[in-house]
């Protein structure tokens, strides 16, 4: 496979300007690893992996240790019925009477039987975090996209600027012999002012060029986690790539474009969701325990104190008889966000292959421009071998040769943004297919 590498070291004027070489697969590894956005996602991806176990779902035993203490002092009026005729009651008053509890255990409680309620749960988890991962890919499919749409548009103005250098260069030089001519008689100031203005032209068109062209590189450092600063000179291939036939595009786009992947994960969340939902209405039958010590003691009652340990176990059983109409208006809510995700997996599929299908046209359209401007390229390398013979038979001048030369850069120029467009065309096209 050829490589044009366009190497523009002479108009890199601006002080500290680098010239290292980046290419595209080194453009996309630093943006996978290096990205902000990605790496944030990477952490909602760990968070949402590390939800995924039984404890999250009420899969797990709950096992508390518990211990309490009061002490109440406060003023008693107690009466008591005696059940004598006399006397029928005592009364007792006393201030400063001080009560004391306190206790010191262990509670165990395990949820025996609850519908299915942390199994479903369980696969939400589960669910949600390979969302994130999906939504993860989905991010860095769009950011490589970005990426190559850049790295390719600095090509064609990496093109342009050279072209446009070597034309300056040419001009200076038919300048400078258009002035040794003039002392000879054979050009007037009229043309030395014609070429000196499209010099004038051509610098100015080049200060443009490399001023967008600066600020796309601060743009594609800032996808790659690069210091904005760098400069570097990208490399691209002028060699095109056949695309797959068109049922080919869809079938990869249907098994491996991540959005689509990511769509139908949130269909199966839905659908998750609705399960657990129709869960609600399921009784729950818990185990419980509890072993520990209890002391407690009071200046007025008959029993004044009392030491307590021991163990006791039991099972509790709980159903909502009725609740509002709360259950069956979220169950409704839930079975409505199934048929949304199904319907948006619908569209967006659709939505896909109609992209597909444009970028696979606007391919085909490219290839054969590519082939005309290659034959025209073809005509004006014969016209500008004409003006050269003619210009050095003295009859041509330095701006019909200058005219020829530009006609046959701009025909090469044309072929080189063809050739990136046709990159980025084909990258697109990957990239939907699921190609990263």
């Amino acid at each position: 496979m050829r490589y044009i590498l366009i190497l523009i070291g002479a108009i890199l004027v601006a002080p500290g300007y680098g010239q290292s070489l980046l290419t595209l697969s080194d453009a996309i590894n630093n943006t996978i690893v290096q990205n902000p956005s990605i790496q944030i996602q990477q952490l909602e991806v760990t968070r949402t992996a590390n939800n995924v176990f039984k404890a999250n779902a009420g899969g797990a035993p709950l096992i508390r240790a518990v211990a309490g203490g009061s002490y109440i002092s406060n003023y008693a009026d107690v009466r008591l019925r005696t059940f004598q005729a006399e006397p029928a009651f005592i009364n007792i008053s006393e201030s400063g009477v001080e009560t004391i509890n306190t206790n010191l255990g262990i509670q165990a409680e395990y949820v025996l039987l609850d519908g299915g309620r942390r199994n479903s749960r369980l696969q939400v988890l589960k669910e949600l975090s390979n969302v994130e991962s999906a939504r993860q890919e989905v991010l860095i499919n769009q950011t490589v996209l970005a990426v190559s749409a850049l790295y390719f548009e600095i090509a064609k103005l990496q093109n342009q600027a050279s072209f446009i250098l070597e034309s300056i260069r040419n001009g200076e030089a038919r300048l400078a012999k258009t002035k040794d001519r003039k002392q000879f008689g054979q050009a007037n100031n009229l043309d030395i002012l014609r070429l000196q203005t499209a010099i004038n032209q051509d610098e100015s068109m080049l200060n443009d060029i490399l001023l967008v062209k600066g600020n796309l590189i601060r743009d594609l450092n800032f996808l790659m986690g690069s210091p904005l600063e760098n400069e570097f000179i990208v490399q691209t291939e002028s060699e095109t790539t056949d695309l797959p036939e068109l049922s080919t595009i869809y079938k990869s786009i249907e098994a491996n474009n991540p959005e689509l992947r990511l769509s139908r994960m949130g269909v199966q969340v839905s659908q998750s969701e609705l399960q657990l939902s129709e869960t609600d209405n399921r009784p729950v039958i818990a185990a419980f325990g509890q072993a520990g010590y209890n002391y407690q003691s009071n200046d007025v009652q008959q029993l004044a104190r009392i030491h307590a340990a021991g163990v006791s176990v039991g099972i509790n059983a709980t159903y909502t008889l009725f609740d509002g109409g709360i259950r069956k208006n979220q169950t409704a809510n839930s079975r409505i966000e199934v048929e949304k995700a199904l319907a948006n997996q619908q569209l967006l599929t659709t939505n896909l292959f109609n992209q597909a299908l444009k970028e696979q046209s606007t391919y085909l359209l490219l290839q054969s421009q590519l082939q005309r401007e290659e034959a025209n390229r073809n005509t004006f390398e014969m016209a500008y071998s004409k003006a050269q013979d003619l210009f050095m038979a003295g009859k041509a001048s330095n701006l019909d040769l200058r005219d020829a030369e530009l006609a046959l850069q701009q025909a090469q120029l044309r072929i080189d943004d063809l050739n990136a467009d046709l990159q980025k065309t084909y990258w697109r096209i990957i990239l939907l297919m699921g190609g990263i």
